[in-house]
């Protein structure tokens, strides 16, 4: 058998072959595919690089449905790859990278498994060869079948997947008793699912379950019992349980036992759920002798079958309209897998978005070296081999859905080129590309008729063209440039060169073009540090003991033996135990101290060298000690394997801490409360009193003394590091030291405090209580407030009603003057809107308010700019150091005030063409070199059918309307996009996209590949919105809601008819078809996330303007089992169902008030079900959360009235302009504003009061606001 061949030269193509595929293996049942699957197969790994192939033992756990593989031995290593995490099956000959490496590859012995590696873009590979040909097929063929059958998709299943996969030695090993202890049990709770749960606690449960505390494994079975009592929450049924929960006013179940007779259920699905499913068979799969109990019910809620919407598994979409009439999912840069400057390329990219049902993909053809590449040119992204990407696609291209596929071709060919790119189009492509027009109906064809066909979109032109340039970017490229502290220091970086400026982004040294950077996760383990570069992650580790001479050091490890030996008693193990310093006479060098068997201090030396111009570390006394790039890899592989130590070998442990020295400190006050802090503070009236206090949970605060006011700012700590803000320090006393010569608040009037007189810790009752206590404000000090914040205004992006007097009500739209943070509540903000002032409001509902279009930004390269040096008035010069030097070659320039900047180079060539640019800049001369002109070959033109590409016109005017060609299509900008519905003849933009094709992509200054909102370009009916499929943002989770859920996921969704049939508006709020949505979000289950432990759940609707409307839940107390059912009901008023989408947002706070993003789930409003249903949450990606969801109740109404929100619109702007009157006055009265607060009240009071007649509404309304104006009238003619 041949392990993987010879390997190929870097340049080799890729040839493809075929494997016949027997028969009988492709008729192989579940059941016979799961006996194969179950069973031992010896396989060989494919390690990757130049590593050999591994022997492994490959087998299917149907109780977990994961694949277990095993290293042959009984110690062996177990990997686990999770069967919902698999996302495709391949052959050999469908590995491209596989078939690209090696020459003489069997291929039918090798099989690869595509999965999900938690949240990356690219998915990772797991590539095997099996011992025989059938063996191979038989593996493929039984993946793909359990894939199919989607068994990974039950409950009991996913549970223990999910423990299995984090536990894999403890619950996996075949020898010895398999199970977990109660002390990882705990810290997997806590670590893992926000969890905390004392032993004590832990013990009871246990008891319950059957188990004695001092059993030192809790088997898996035990293992899903504790889970379900820690997950099961009563409050959500005991609801059903209760009157009031049903439409009747009746509880929905009455049986006194707690338990759901098969009568009850049928009841339930009838009229709760309105469904027809029959209750037997609800019952069959989860009830028990003929009824349900309250935790079978509970699972039945959250199962897939309850979800809250149907996906459409199939095209159920009418298919024979021409191609504008359909939104296509797009994407942008498709072989991108990060950002738009220094990614990579991949052809995998092109796979992913192809089998994530994408029908658009952009290819950058370039010429480089003599063959067609594709790459982001002019930049530091790597290339790829165009006829990869085409033989690719050309495999994958149908894989989703028949429907065609469209080719975005960025030209940069000559015609030699162009020659070549069509004869390897049309070999790659074969049949499958559309080379010949169809029938000509007027029209473009359908997408039915256009099934299995590929189309090219590019220009069609024979005469000359200019090919595109932007006119205000001169020369793109890469130099090198050197560091301004640190000479003959350089780096290399994507340059852009403007008239005025040479801007210039950041690139890591090291990594050249086509080199492929480790991922960080092959070094950090799940705890990373802060740390950013490999070199500095020690600095962050407990064990690091940055300050500590070797005098302080062999004191403190002897201190720490006898501390640990008097509290827990002679017999206690500390070997291994372990600390690092610096040793101070000799700087790189670290020392290692460490406890033998005896508990006797030892240290040996750790030293330093430089290899290639990095440090490489390594232990003194070990024979031939392996070299390691950083103190942090070496702690980690002696944490793992034992070094000799007096000939007796010996692992590091348990990390020795740094002792606090700071607790002798006079400002630091161990258990004080905020209230005594501020009874200490009351008589230090100077501003930067302070004092350090700990409370019990080991959380230490700030407080200080500021303008009056006592103010608290939390200290974090990251390992060993403590962090204010987002600055870190390796000690507590440096922290306050620091701050002491420096500003860390900055106050409104922009008075700097820094830390002046530290407060002692004084009995509290020689302090008195004070008689102005109630005047000192306490304040909490957040992340932003660490420095200076200008007085901002705020624009409302939804409409909010204040909760009494102290804060702010105003609709969608209104501008809020005077913003700043309140400083008692995170996450809200104090500001003027109409008659209130300094009141109080959420920061989520508001944006910044930009006063004036800033798209035309000075920096090209956006938030990847680390500089730019000016050009204009400038003296440059050349110079030479040496021809041995890294860099011989530089340009100085330098401008009169200003640092010199050197731009280095390794050719002296180069360096001549960038001088002869800058001097033409400098001296506002065109660049000698002009644009290229090109010819479109003839054989490559031919090729573009119904999608020619044509430039933009300025304005779709009625003339350009009236000459259009249905066969043309325009691409342009989003901001492009923005200009034209803001202009009169926005409309016709609508009447294009009805004939014809348009693409919107990325504005160019999105160079971290973020995207745009493509809710714009939707609903003026453009059918190709390009997105960076690589980035999981909001953008991207919409275009996931609309295709991935719609008609069967096949990347075609048709729009409305009234939007391609008739006058169409989208600024319009009149519909026939309007609904009314009551949303209860009951509970969840594992909405855990970093940042804290109280998720709140945010429901929005996207769609038109008229519907972008969103309501949330408060935060919930518990994330492994959060409980809403207390909380306030969602209403959301749809006017437009067949256009708007629902959205589902988890999301949770962390201590300065950001949300951290947990998962989502969008989709059609059409396809809401009511009653109480269960929500899947997924993630950035589209991948679906493992055991992650919500339990909601939807109602529905149909609203019958045809013009529902005319009035509601009209009463919004009498409110807006009744603010706008009072802005201006200073004669406001309590009166005015008790008035004003009646006319709002009653309009968010009518706002979903839906059974009301429209007609009566409008009257009440129209009453209250006469009645106020007049009201006014006369008080102001009194005055």
């Amino acid at each position: 058998m041949m392990r993987f061949g010879k390997k190929k030269q870097s340049n080799a193509s890729i040839k493809m072959e075929t494997i016949e595929i027997h028969e009988d293996i492709c008729c192989l049942t579940i059941d016979e595919c799961l006996t194969f699957a179950q069973e031992e197969h010896q396989i060989m790994q494919f390690a990757g690089g130049n590593q050999r192939s591994q022997r492994k033992l490959l087998r299917y756990d149907l109780e977990t449905h994961q694949l277990t593989v095993k290293g042959v031995g009984h110690s062996a290593k177990v990997d686990l790859i999770k069967c919902e995490d698999i996302k495709e099956v391949r052959y050999a000959t469908e590995c491209f990278q596989l078939i690209k490496q090696f020459d003489d590859l069997e291929v039918d012995l090798c099989v690869t498994i595509k999965y999900k590696n938690g949240e990356n873009f690219l998915w990772s590979s797991f590539r095997f060869e099996a011992f025989d040909p059938d063996s191979a097929q038989k593996w493929v063929h039984t993946l793909r079948t359990l894939q199919k059958a989607n068994l990974h998709k039950q409950s009991a299943g996913r549970f223990k997947s999910y423990f299995v996969h984090r536990f894999p030695y403890q619950l996996e090993s075949t020898g010895g008793t398999k199970g977990i202890s109660p002390k990882d049990l705990k810290v997997f709770l806590c670590d893992h699912m926000n969890y905390k749960l004392e032993i004590d606690e832990l013990s009871e449960i246990m008891k319950e379950d059957g188990l004695k505390e001092e059993e030192s494994a809790i088997e898996l079975s035990n293992l899903m019992s504790i889970y379900d009592r820690l997950t099961y929450d009563e409050k959500i049924i005991e609801r059903l349980f209760k009157s009031g929960e049903a439409s009747q006013g009746q509880p929905i179940f009455k049986n006194s036992e707690g338990v759901i007779t098969i009568t009850e259920l049928e009841d339930f699905l009838v009229s709760e759920q309105k469904s027809d499913v029959p209750a037997s068979a609800v019952m069959n799969r989860y009830g028990s002798e003929g009824v349900i109990t309250k935790h079978q019910f509970l699972d039945y809620l959250y199962s897939d079958e309850n979800s809250v919407f149907v996906r459409s598994e199939t095209v159920d979409e009418h298919m024979d309209s021409p191609l504008s009439h359909y939104w296509i999912a797009s994407s942008h840069n498709t072989y991108l897998i990060g950002n738009q400057l220094t990614s990579r390329s991949e052809v995998e990219a092109y796979v992913q978005a192809l089998l994530s049902g994408c029908k658009c993909l952009e290819l950058d053809v370039w010429k480089r070296d003599g063959t067609i590449k594709i790459l982001h040119g002019h930049w530091l992204t790597t290339m790829i081999n165009a006829e990869d990407v085409l033989a690719a696609i050309s495999m994958y291209a149908f894989k989703v859905s028949p429907y065609p596929l469209i080719l975005s071709i960025e030209n940069h060919l000559d015609t030699e080129m162009q020659e070549k790119f069509a004869k390897m189009i049309k070999e790659k492509l074969g049949d499958k590309l559309l080379s010949i027009p169809l029938q000509d109906a007027g029209q473009l064809p359908s997408p039915n008729m256009l099934k299995n066909k590929i189309l090219i979109k590019d220009k069609k032109f024979i005469r000359e063209t200019q090919d595109y340039m932007k006119s205000d970017i001169i020369k793109r490229g890469e130099v090198y440039i050197e560091s301004s502290s640190h000479a003959n220091d350089w780096s290399k970086r994507a340059v852009l060169m403007t008239p005025d400026f040479l801007y210039y982004s950041y690139t890591e040294p090291g990594q050249e073009e086509g080199e492929v950077v480790r991922e960080r996760s092959e070094v950090l383990t799940s705890r990373a540090p802060v740390a950013q570069k490999l070199s500095e992650l020690h600095l962050a580790e407990p064990w690091y003991w940055g300050g500590v001479d070797g005098t302080a050091g062999n004191f403190y490890v002897s201190e720490y033996v006898k501390r640990m030996v008097n509290t827990l008693g002679n017999d206690i193990q500390l070997c291994g135990d372990f600390a690092i310093r610096p040793r101070t006479r000799c700087t790189g060098d670290y020392v290692l101290l460490f406890l033998d068997a005896q508990n006797a201090p030892k240290k040996i030396k750790i030293h330093s060298k430089f290899e290639k111009g990095f440090p490489r570390y390594f232990i003194e006394e070990y024979s031939n000690a392996p070299v390691f790039e950083s103190l942090y890899t070496l702690v980690r592989h002696y944490q793992r394997v034992p070094f000799s130590v007096e000939k007796c070998p010996l692992i590091l442990k348990r990390p020795i801490e740094e002792p606090r020295n700071f607790a002798k400190e006079t400002w630091f006050h161990y258990g004080a409360t905020l209230e005594d802090s501020e009874r200490r503070l009351r008589d230090h009236k100077v501003n930067g009193a302070f004092l350090v206090r700990e409370q019990p949970d080991n959380k230490f605060r700030l407080v200080f003394r500021c303008a009056g006011a006592v103010r608290s700012c939390k200290i974090g700590q990251d390992g060993r590091l403590w962090v204010i803000g987002k600055s870190q320090f390796e000690g507590l006393t440096q922290l306050i030291e620091y701050y002491k010569k420096r500003p860390l608040y900055i106050t409104k009037n922009n008075q700097e405090i820094k830390l002046t007189k530290p407060v002692e810790m004084i009995p509290l009752d020689e302090a008195s209580a004070p008689s102005h206590y109630e005047l000192i404000n306490k304040a909490y000090v957040t992340e932003e407030e660490i420095r200076e914040r200008p007085d901002e205004v705020y624009e409302a992006e939804e409409d909010y009603r204040g909760r009494g007097d102290g804060e702010l009500t105003f609709l969608r739209g209104a501008i809020i003057k005077n913003v700043e943070q309140d400083p008692d509540h995170v996450g809200w903000c104090l500001g003027d809107y109409g008659p209130r002032r300094g009141k109080r409001f959420p920061k989520k509902v508001v944006k910044l308010y930009e006063w004036e279009e800033e798209e035309n930004t000075d920096n090209p390269l956006g938030n990847m700019c680390d500089g730019m040096i000016q050009l204009k008035k400038s003296v440059a010069r050349l110079h030479t150091v040496s021809d041995n030097s890294y860099i011989p070659h530089y340009i100085s320039i330098k401008c009169e005030g200003r640092e010199e900047y050197r731009l280095g180079f390794k050719q002296y060539e180069d360096m001549e063409k960038w001088y002869e640019s800058i001097t033409n800049v400098r001296k506002n001369k065109p660049s000698s070199k002009k644009p290229a002109k090109v010819k479109q070959a003839p054989s490559y033109s031919a090729l573009v059918i119904y999608v020619m590409a044509v430039p933009a016109p300025s304005e779709f005017t009625n003339e350009y309307i009236a000459a259009l060609n249905y066969r043309e299509m325009s691409s342009f900008a989003e901001n492009k996009l923005e200009a034209y519905v803001q202009k009169d003849t926005a409309a016709n933009l609508l009447n294009f996209t009805s004939t014809c094709m348009a693409r919107v992509y990325p504005k160019m200054w999105r160079t971290n590949s973020s995207n745009f909102d493509p809710l714009l370009a939707w609903n003026y009916g453009i059918q190709l919105v390009a997105l960076n499929y690589q980035t999981p943002d909001k953008p991207m989770q919409l275009n996931w809601g609309k295709f991935h859920n719609s008609n069967g996921g096949c990347g075609y969704v048709k729009k409305p008819y009234e939007m391609v049939n008739s006058k169409f508006d989208p600024r319009q709020e009149s519909f026939s078809n309007s609904v009314a949505l009551f949303i209860h979000v009951l509970g969840g289950r594992m909405c855990f996330s970093e940042a804290g432990n109280s998720p709140k759940v945010k429901i929005s609707l996207e769609g038109l303007d008229c519907d972008l409307t969103a309501d949330e839940t408060l935060p919930a107390k518990s994330s492994t089992c959060p409980y809403w059912g207390g909380g306030k009901l969602i209403s959301l008023l749809c006017l437009n169902p067949d256009m708007a989408m629902i959205r589902f947002e988890v999301t949770d706070c962390n201590d300065f008030g950001d949300e951290k993003f947990i998962g989502h789930c969008t989709f059609p409003v059409k396809q809401l079900r009511t009653g109480w249903r269960s929500v899947p949450l997924y993630d950035g990606h589209g991948n679906e959360k493992q055991l992650a969801k919500l339990v909601v109740r939807v109602e529905k109404e149909v609203l019958k009235s045809t013009d529902p929100e005319r009035e509601k619109k009209r009463v919004r702007g009498e409110i807006l302009q009744l603010n706008e009157f009072f802005s201006d006055r200073d004669d406001v009265t309590a009166e005015d504003i008790r008035r004003l607060r009646q006319i709002e009240d009653k309009y968010f009071e009518m706002m979903f009061q839906t059974q009301r007649k429209r007609n009566d509404i409008q009257i009440e309304q129209n009453g209250l606001i006469r009645e106020f104006y007049l009201w006014r009238m006369s008080e102001d003619a009194a005055r």
